[in-house]
């Protein structure tokens, strides 16, 4: 009930705070300490429900619907804390939570000074009302006798929750989420900017503002995206980084949005230009966050996306279209009543060898990736069908060309006029570089043309920004974040290449103890061992141990595999071999059992009957019992050993031998046993079937093995099915994602100081023309 009793707070207390901000924006001027005291109260109450749900968590108390479905007790503390935001009601109140915090130091920092605080903060709250407004639909403080009142009766307390389910059970999932959510929060911040700029109608100091949340925002997303590839890459087993998930991608369209709007907002800053286009980029790739949650949650993508949450229902379904549709609504109405003074904005064209128009073709090809991406991603809703893969990397091909090229010639390029020699003496030794470094990665074996071009254009961005990192750090300067953001895409593009596109791989039957070759490599499947999860007590998981071998070096790979009884399925994890020039990876893909026998040498027996298997003449006596009473206790837990009692003859001799059968929680393990005849052979006890003799008698089932035919090859050990493949230079994408995200960290600082120092010194502020 408290947990209810706060949302429906700070969902009455977000829209009165957004109604007095709305009305300081009128003129009354007075509402204004109402609409900070109330968002004050609705960030207050979204923060003590997410501090009661996580109670709620940490202590067990199964009888919360939530709670019961997400976590249980083996969890351990990182991953109990994940279920926070396991499902979808927890997800929708961890994106409220980030939203409450960050408007927080929002309200903070509008209030210093004529930064568009009324308009921003009554765009912000409703915002925070549509996702309290969600929450008291889609609650995670329902009791399971609310949840399922046709199942459970009022008042029951579940003995223990479902859990996590195991996929997630993994480190990766206590960061990436909350990464992404807090990427996708932040995004509201400049939409609000840009509507509240719209409502005053001033169109040039709000970029100064709102640049450093975009630039946050860009950031904290992108990390968080690649995040997600590494955990698909390095535990989930899924063969690689990106798959073009649907669900993948809607995160990727906000985020390459508002790169393209960081670019453009800065040539706004530098020359007054695309005022309308900023705008519309800082609108849309909050409006894309709104319809990626849209896919993600509706449950429309349910059969074409690996992350889809289920359908949330009819009424929260509406809610969602009706939360994307208010949005889109508000922001065409802002820029139609806005066309006459947005239409006035002329500018005058300063020529094409320009950094503004080449920033600006940049910029294109980025709307241009995203566009086709959003068809793709959308095209579940327009048919039955799903996009395959090779869509996405056919049309964004020439895009990554595009936009290195002008991402590299661009940097020596003059906001105004380039002077020609200057420019080509500046490029120079990037060209040659670039030429070089392209000779030697055909001589390794770079062969496709479309590849060897984007090679050299992320080669030539590569080296242009280094040179101009190394410029700024000899001036003993700090804005190097730009360029040291261009170095990391330019890098992630080169390492996209080697391990994309010249990646190998092979499916390998990997015998026990059968070395197989590939990729030079020596695989030698050795076994595997049982070992129990701390955080999964209920699944015995199995290391599958691969020896590789190669220039009388070894090492072992021991990929995961297991059956989940939580999914009702088998689960993989790989395992990953990290050298300087590739990744060797191994991924489980299936396990034969061990094939003891074939069809033709099992035989079934009655009491006293006589068979003639090759030479040999057998005869079933009796089962052996032991000292367990048949159909008694012993043999109901599951829990017992019982034989076959056997007379063999070979014509010369004759032996009574008593192959066995153990069982151990009811899974049965082969005791054989074996004739010390020429050919020796192996007798195993299969199953039985007791009956009585009316129904036809007790059946023994034995299999009798010559072992000379095993030395011919007729017996197949166990099996390990195994996806093994090379990528070459991987090491260089993950680098550069790193140094992506530490270039936009180091430009969000650069930008605070820059505004830092603006407010001390107001009057050197010189405005966009």
């Amino acid at each position: 009930m408290l947990g209810k009793l706060l949302i429906y707070v700070a969902f009455i207390s977000s829209i009165i705070s957004m109604l007095s901000f709305f009305m300081t924006h009128l003129g009354k001027k007075e509402l204004m300490k109402y609409g900070r005291i109330f968002y004050h109260i609705t960030s207050v109450s979204v923060i003590c429900a997410s501090i009661f749900l996580l109670y709620l968590i940490l202590s067990h108390q199964f009888q919360y619907a939530y709670v019961w479905s997400e976590s249980n007790t083996e969890l351990q503390l990182p991953l109990l804390i994940s279920t926070f935001y396991a499902g979808q009601e927890g997800s929708f109140l961890l994106w409220t939570l980030f939203t409450a915090i960050i408007g927080i130091f929002l309200l903070n920092y509008v209030s210093k000074g004529d930064r568009l605080e009324p308009q921003v903060m009554a765009v912000y709250n409703l915002v925070l009302a549509f996702l309290t407004l969600i929450l008291i639909l889609k609650t995670p403080f329902n009791y399971v006798w609310e949840a399922f009142p046709k199942e459970v009766e009022m008042g029951f307390i579940p003995p223990e929750g479902r859990g996590l389910n195991p996929l997630l059970q993994n480190f990766w999932m206590s960061i990436h989420p909350p990464t992404l959510f807090i990427g996708f929060s932040s995004l509201a911040v400049p939409f609000a900017f840009a509507i509240a700029t719209l409502m005053k109608n001033k169109y040039n100091e709000w970029i100064t503002f709102s640049l450093p949340w975009l630039l946050f925002s860009g950031g904290v997303l992108g990390v968080g995206i690649m995040m997600g590839g590494y955990w698909a890459y390095g535990v989930l087993g899924w063969g690689g980084y990106w798959g073009w998930d649907p669900v993948e991608n809607s995160s990727l369209i906000p985020w390459i949005i508002t790169v393209a709007a960081i670019h453009t907002m800065l040539v706004q800053k530098k020359t007054g230009g695309y005022k309308k286009t900023n705008l519309i980029l800082s609108i849309l790739a909050f409006l894309l966050v709104l319809y990626s949650t849209f896919l993600t949650r509706s449950g429309i993508l349910g059969n074409s996306s690996v992350h889809s949450f289920v359908d949330p229902g009819a009424i929260v379904y509406l809610v969602l279209v009706l939360f994307i549709s208010s949005f889109v609504i508000i922001a065409v109405l802002a820029i139609i009543l806005r066309l006459k003074e947005l239409r006035a904005f002329r500018k005058e064209q300063s020529g094409f060898f320009t950094k503004e128009t080449f920033i600006f073709i940049g910029a294109l090809a980025l709307c241009a990736s995203a566009l086709v991406v959003t068809v793709g991603t959308s095209w579940p809703l327009i048919s039955k069908g799903t996009v395959e893969p090779e869509f996405y990397n056919r049309m964004n091909l020439p895009v990554a060309i595009i936009l290195m090229l002008f991402m590299g010639l661009s940097i020596f390029l003059e906001w105004t006029h380039t002077e020609k020699n200057k420019f080509l003496m500046n490029i120079s030794l990037p060209v040659i570089l670039s030429v070089a470094g392209l000779i030697i990665l055909i001589f390794i074996g770079l062969r496709d043309p479309i590849f060897i071009i984007l090679t050299f254009v992320s080669l030539f961005a590569f080296f242009i920004n280094l040179l101009i990192v190394i410029r700024i750090i000899k001036s003993k300067k700090s804005t190097f974040g730009g360029a040291l953001a261009h170095i990391g895409i330019a890098m992630f593009f080169l390492g996209i290449i080697g391990s994309g596109k010249y990646s190998e791989e092979v499916n390998l039957n990997l015998e026990l103890n059968k070395p197989v070759e590939a990729f030079n490599y020596k695989f030698t499947y050795v076994g595997a061992e049982p070992f129990m999860d701390a955080n999964n007590k209920s699944d015995t998981m199995y290391h599958f141990n691969v020896k590789v071998e190669k220039d009388n070096k070894e090492m072992m790979l021991s990929p995961i595999m297991y059956y989940s009884k939580f999914s009702n399925g088998v689960l993989k994890n790989p395992d990953i071999a990290n050298f300087v020039s590739k990744d060797l990876y191994i991924s489980p893909m299936g396990y034969e059992e061990p094939k003891l026998f074939s069809d033709n040498q099992v035989y079934e027996l009655k009491k006293n009957d006589k068979i003639q298997a090759g030479e040999l003449s057998i005869e079933f006596l009796d089962f052996d019992f032991g000292n367990i009473q048949k159909g008694g206790p012993e043999m109901a837990s599951g829990n017992y050993t019982i034989g076959a009692k056997l007379k063999v003859t070979d014509g010369k001799n004759s032996e009574f031998i008593t192959p066995k059968l153990k069982y151990e929680n009811g899974e049965p393990t082969y005791i054989p046993e074996t004739m010390n005849s020429n050919p020796v052979y192996e007798f195993y006890f299969k199953n039985m079937s007791v009956k009585n003799d009316n129904e036809g008698g007790s059946v023994a089932t034995i299999a009798v093995v010559n072992l000379n035919d095993i030395k011919n090859g007729s017996r197949k050990d166990e099996t390990l099915i195994a996806s093994v493949s090379v990528k070459p230079f991987i090491w260089v994408l993950w680098t550069g994602v790193m140094i992506l995200g530490l270039g936009f960290f180091i430009s969000i600082i650069r930008r605070r100081k820059e505004l830092l120092k603006k407010n001390k010194n107001p009057e050197k502020i010189i405005k966009p023309k």
